[in-house]
C-alpha cells in the first residue's frame, strides 16, 4: 500500500493515558471517515514511518490509523484535537488492514441489564460505532441475518435471563448465526453465553465456545470490586494502544463475571486475572477517588456480594479474563471484567483508556 498522501493518527500508551487527548472523540472522528467511506487502514504491527513531525523516521505502535489525506480530514482532524501526523515517504506498511463500516446488533431484549447496557451504550455511542438496538423478539424473528457483529452485554446471572427471553428457538438462531455469518463480543453475562457446559441440567450456554467455568452457574462464588488483569497476548489486536514492553497489565471493575477455563487449543487466552486490588469491604476499600465513574461506584457501594482477596485467589486467579476463538472463521470475543465500566481511579471515566478494549474489538470482528 504506497502511503504518500496518508496521514497517521496515533494512539500510542503513554503510562495509563494515550497520546490522543480525547480517545473516545479521535475514535469517533475516525469511525466518520469510515463511514464515508474514506481510506482508513489500522496498523497491526509496529512500523517505523516517515513523517513531517518525524522525517528521520519514527517507530509508532499497533492500533495507529493511517488515512488518505485531504483538506477536509486534515481540518476535521485539527478541530477535533487529534493529533496526527503527514506521511511523508513513498513506502509500503506491511500488516495493516483496511477499515470499512459493519452493521452491528447489541442486544437490548430479556436478560440485558440496565447496569451493564447503559454504559455500554454509551461508549459504543460516543465512540461513533454503526449499531442498532435488538431485542429477544428481533432475534426470533430472524432479524440477525442483517448484522456482521453482535454484542451481548452483562445480566443479572450467568447466562439465565438470557435463555427466558430467547428459548429454545432463540438459541438455535443465535448458534446458527454465530457458526455461520456474525462475529461475537460478549462481556460478564454475555462471556458466560457461549462457553460448553460440562453439565446435563445447564441449559443456559450454548455450548459453542471450547471453554467452560468450572462453578457453572455459581456466579455468587465471588461478587464484585476492582482487579488487574494481565495480558498475555500483548500483540493481539484487542490490546492494541494498551502494551508496551513484555509485561502489561490493566485494572477494571469485575462484576461476578466468568472464570474462563479454554477446554481445547482453538480458545486463546488473551489475559488472565491476575491479582485482586479492592472491593466495598472495609479493609479493602480503595483510596482513591472514582470521580465520574458512577458504575465502579455502584460495584464498590451499591451490591451485596462482595468479591475477596481469597475468593480472588481461590474462584478467579490465574484463569482467563478475555478468551478469542474462531467458527467456521466467525471471530469470538468474551471479556469478563466490564470494559464499558472505565478506568478506575486514573481519570474521568469519559477519558478512560481501557475503553480502547471495546473500539479494539469491534474493529478486530470487523475483518
Amino acid at each position: 500500500m504506497p502511503q504518500e498522501n496518508y496521514i497517521i493518527v496515533p494512539m500510542d500508551r503513554l503510562g495509563v493515558t494515550c497520546v490522543q487527548k480525547d480517545l473516545v472523540k479521535t475514535i469517533n472522528i475516525i469511525n466518520s471517515f469510515i463511514s464515508q467511506k474514506k481510506d482508513v487502514y489500522w496498523l497491526t504491527s509496529e512500523a517505523k514511518i516517515h513523517t513531517e513531525e518525524f522525517p528521520e523516521g519514527h517507530f509508532f505502535a499497533p492500533g495507529a490509523f493511517i488515512v488518505k489525506k485531504d483538506t477536509d480530514i486534515i481540518e476535521i482532524l485539527k478541530k477535533g484535537e487529534v493529533y496526527f501526523s503527514e506521511i511523508v515517504s513513498n513506502f509500503k506498511i506491511e500488516n495493516s488492514i483496511r477499515l470499512s463500516k459493519k452493521k452491528i446488533a447489541l442486544y437490548t431484549g430479556k436478560g440485558a441489564a440496565e447496569f451493564c447496557l447503559n454504559p455500554l451504550i454509551e461508549v459504543i455511542r460516543e465512540m461513533g460505532f454503526n449499531y442498532e438496538n435488538v431485542n429477544d423478539h428481533d432475534i426470533r424473528k430472524g432479524l440477525l441475518d442483517s448484522f456482521d457483529i453482535l454484542i451481548v452485554p452483562g445480566g443479572p446471572d450467568a447466562g439465565e435471563s438470557y435463555y427466558h427471553g430467547l428459548g429454545n428457538k432463540g438459541y438455535s438462531i443465535l448458534k446458527e448465526y454465530i457458526s455461520s455469518k456474525g462475529n461475537y463480543l460478549g462481556i460478564c453475562a454475555g462471556a458466560y453465553l457461549p462457553l460448553t457446559s460440562t453439565s446435563e441440567n445447564n441449559r443456559f450456554w450454548l455450548n459453542l465456545v471450547d471453554a467452560t467455568d468450572e462453578q457453572e452457574l455459581d456466579y455468587w462464588r465471588t461478587g464484585t470490586g476492582f482487579l488487574r488483569i494481565k495480558i498475555i497476548e500483548n500483540a493481539h489486536p484487542f490490546a492494541f494502544g494498551l502494551t508496551a514492553g513484555n509485561i502489561n497489565t490493566l485494572d477494571m471493575v469485575y462484576w461476578e463475571g466468568p472464570a474462563i477455563k479454554p477446554l481445547s487449543p482453538k480458545v486463546k487466552s488473551l489475559a488472565i486475572f491476575d491479582d485482586f486490588i479492592a472491593s466495598g469491604t472495609s479493609t479493602d476499600y480503595p483510596r482513591w477517588d472514582l470521580l465520574d465513574n458512577t458504575p465502579a461506584k455502584d460495584a464498590i457501594n451499591n451490591w451485596y456480594n462482595i468479591l475477596t482477596r481469597e475468593r480472588f485467589n481461590k474462584y478467579l486467579k490465574n484463569f482467563s479474563a478475555v478468551i478469542e476463538t474462531r467458527i467456521n472463521n466467525n471471530k469470538i470475543l468474551l471479556y469478563s471484567p466490564h470494559a464499558e465500566f472505565g478506568n478506575i481511579g486514573i481519570t474521568q471515566r469519559k477519558y478512560s483508556q481501557v475503553y480502547l478494549l471495546i473500539s479494539n474489538g469491534l474493529f478486530y470482528l470487523s475483518f
